[in-house]
């Protein structure tokens, strides 16, 4: 699984648009939840969390990948975002490590 990026400004990850788009998406695709996980080498899970609403985010990479095996135009199901509060969490964690 890709993880954020961390950047000067804050961790960078991308946010699900809306969850009935991308299950739509799949739909027209013909495309299940394990047969996209398996297409661009993720979890199982993390595709059903998506496909669920149980999980919105996720690291840049992934999201790419997703919009790339749904043939759905950049940007249309996923928004990049920053936040620099997670980024001072995330990198004390490291740190400490």
């Amino acid at each position: 699984m890709t993880a954020p990026t961390i950047t000067k400004r804050g961790v960078f990850y991308v946010e699900l648009i809306s969850t009935d788009a991308l299950r739509q998406y799949m739909k027209y695709r013909g495309y299940s939840v394990k047969g996209l996980a398996d297409r661009i080498k993720v979890s199982k899970a993390t595709i059903g969390h998506l496909h669920s609403g149980g999980r919105r985010t996720v690291g840049p990479e992934i999201a790419k990948s997703i919009e790339k095996a749904l043939d759905a135009p950049i940007g249309s199901l996923f928004l990049p975002k920053v936040s620099t509060a997670a980024s001072s969490t995330y990198q004390r964690g490291r740190r400490a490590a």
